[in-house]
């Protein structure tokens, strides 16, 4: 669905070959593909992320105000009135949805508002910016219901400790997660040259063009002087919908990176930063990048010698970037299919299906989380599992995302408390065992993060 809204944003911003050109880019896009099948709403979020910018830029055409020189002609101003409000109210709901589904969707709509100030304010109607925020206020109506909910999972968080501190090295995994799906750590020298020469490409083809609005098209113009003027005109076009997706896809990361500095002394020695918050913004990257590159498509002249090198030397000018930007996506995406399940913030990939599989589990054989939250995350491989538990000293929290396990039979507080004859304790990383007098150690298994630990009663 991204992909297809992505497509819909971009034919509307500049025209459906761009569209065409730069919808791969989604397509193929590595963070999208890691973190697209996961539970927590991160495959729906990047599509209400384009929807909802779709319907700001609609309801901004609709209501004259759109930032370029297109405006909508309707005739009725009673009808345009009706039209003008059915867009802002569509755009209010995606609001109200998008903060229901994820926390950090927060950011894209704080751009949206500076967006729209910016705009309005260079166009001269900043006058008018405090009736564009009346849809916001619909959507903090619509979002009331939740708020009580989102007080208590704000203050009983369930989250583990794996964020990190957003600093240089950080941005620059961000960057390299983006387009390679590997963070800066991981890179290889060969990855590494195939991104600087991707960088390369893009400036040099980028620096060729020249980004000048192209006058009216008169009746006595020569067809070559008008095609002139039409490519000026997509160059124009191509070139305000590139600097509007620059601003969506930078701005939030900017905002998160503010939010990160006020917030990290507070959540010491832990940080406030972890590369899946990226995703809300992320398409927006994707299609900035690809609208550069088909611009370059686009907007290179033919022009040169001819015979097979000239021809190649043109080709090479048109595509080059683009070629070589989807062939380091694709790269990305496909690396997953070796590396799986990376987990960013842990340098490690989690295997709890083989840990799984090679677990016993029946009347005899215990199996136990050391925590709540590896509890929740290996509860789908051990779902058969009729003697699965976590372990807890102290009452789960009846708020936050833990309440649910509140009062749960699959509570133990201490190892001690189980009568069976074997325990299997999983836990992840350093993590240690609980001292225990009924048991002792006999083995050790490590599958990726995940450590299995049998003990036997003494």
């Amino acid at each position: 669905m991204t992909v297809l809204m992505s497509m819909v944003l971009l034919r509307f911003m500049a025209c459906e070959r761009h569209a065409l050109l730069a919808s791969p880019f989604v397509m193929f896009a590595p963070l999208m593909l890691r973190y697209g099948y996961e539970i927590r709403m991160y495959s729906l979020i990047p599509f209400l992320s384009v929807l909802g910018t779709y319907l700001l830029l609609r309801a901004m055409r609709e209501d004259g105000m759109r930032p370029d020189r297109r405006r909508s002609g309707r005739g009725s101003t009673a009808l345009r009135r009706i039209a003008d409000r059915r867009w802002w109210i569509a755009y209010a709901i995606v609001v109200a949805l998008g903060m229901y589904s994820q926390y950090m969707m927060a950011f894209v709509w704080m751009t949206h508002v500076l967006w729209l100030y910016v705009a309005l304010r260079r166009h001269g109607h900043a006058r008018r910016f405090p009736r564009m925020l009346i849809p916001y206020a619909l959507a903090v109506a619509l979002y009331i219901p939740w708020i009580p909910s989102a007080v208590g999972q704000f203050a009983s968080s369930a989250l583990p400790p794996l964020k990190e501190t957003m600093n240089l090295s950080e941005l620059t995994s961000v960057f390299s997660i983006l387009t390679t799906g590997f963070d800066a750590k991981r890179l290889t020298s060969g990855m590494t040259v195939a991104l600087l020469a991707m960088l390369a490409v893009l400036i040099a083809g980028s620096s060729r063009l020249r980004d000048t609005a192209g006058s009216t098209v008169r009746s006595g113009m020569e067809p070559s002087a008008a095609r002139s003027v039409a490519a000026a005109e997509d160059r124009a076009d191509s070139g305000r919908a590139a600097r509007h997706l620059a601003f969506f896809a930078f701005v939030p990361l900017s905002l998160l990176l503010v939010f990160a500095a006020v917030r990290e002394p507070f959540t010491a020695p832990y940080g406030f930063f972890t590369i899946r918050y990226v995703c809300p913004f992320a398409p927006f990257s994707y299609m900035f990048l690809g609208l550069l590159c088909s611009r370059i498509v686009l907007g290179t002249r033919e022009t040169g010698a001819g015979g097979f090198c000239g021809k190649a030397t043109r080709f090479l000018r048109r595509w080059s970037a683009w070629l070589l930007s989807i062939a380091v996506l694709a790269g990305g995406s496909i690396g997953f299919a070796f590396q799986g399940n990376y987990i960013y913030e842990q340098q490690t990939t989690p295997q709890t299906a083989r840990t799984a599989r090679t677990v016993a589990c029946d009347a005899d054989n215990a199996v136990v989380a050391s925590s709540e939250f590896d509890y929740i995350e290996s509860l789908y491989y051990f779902r058969s599992c009729v003697n699965y538990h976590f372990l807890k000293d102290g009452e789960v929290s009846t708020r936050g995302g833990y309440a649910p396990l509140h009062g749960s039979p699959a509570q133990v507080r201490h190892i001690d408390d189980l009568d069976t004859e074997r325990v299997t304790y999983l836990v992840r990383g350093g993590e240690k065992i609980t001292e225990t007098r009924h048991y002792r150690i006999v083995g050790t298994t490590v599958n990726g993060s995940n450590k299995a630990i049998t003990l036997e009663r003494r």
